[in-house]
């Protein structure tokens, strides 16, 4: 399945590939407010991964039940070096984002069923943390969320997340080795893991 750089074109739902800047999206009128991937998936073979993403932030961790005040924990990437890290990077305002959350859930629970080395985070964009957390709460998100912090966070992935939503697969060296730039699909997203956790 590897070899070189592979790129596939996936037809995703929510995904478009037209009026997909916001120039365009202006002349038409949609004001979406932001730029949706075409579901493109890269991968790349060990001896191609020159990025590595040292990733760290505050992740969500609830609120407090009399003030309402939300809960923020240090998080960082270097926890999960020598295991696989799947980044997903969503806005609750994202409809793509909405939409994949299911197949997120889903490989989350595969792996955490088989036992593999493999971790999950979201990275949080646009979203105030009260916004952020409800929308966890909401969908029962079974990993942490980095709160949104203005950019900086999204700064360290390095300008490989630039649509919403993206998906990163880092191998256990914290290297890229996969990149879906769009809505992402369960059974996508398991195949790339596997196929890094094969390496």
């Amino acid at each position: 399945m590897l070899g070189g750089l592979l790129a596939l074109a996936l037809v995703l739902a929510g995904c478009s590939d037209g009026g997909n800047t916001v120039s365009d999206q202006a002349r038409d009128g949609s004001q979406k407010g932001y730029v949706s991937g075409d579901g493109t998936v890269e991968q790349l073979d060990p001896e191609e991964r020159t990025v590595t993403i040292e990733l760290t932030g505050r992740a969500l961790a609830g609120s407090d039940p009399e003030t309402g005040e939300v809960g923020l924990e240090p998080w960082s990437s270097a926890d999960a070096l020598g295991q696989v890290l799947v980044i997903n990077v969503w806005g609750s305002w994202c409809g793509p984002c909405v939409e994949e959350v299911p197949d997120l859930k889903s490989a989350h629970a595969h792996f955490q069923q088989t036992g593999d080395p493999v971790q999950f985070v979201g990275v949080n964009d646009r979203d105030s943390a009260s916004a952020a957390l409800a929308f966890e709460q909401r969908h029962e998100m079974p990993y942490p969320s980095l709160v949104d912090d203005g950019g900086k966070t999204l700064l360290q992935l390095q300008g490989m997340a630039n649509p919403r939503p993206t998906t990163l697969v880092l191998d256990a060296q914290g290297r890229l080795a996969a990149r879906v730039a769009g809505q992402v699909d369960d059974a996508t997203l398991q195949g790339l893991v596997e196929d890094v956790l094969e390496q």
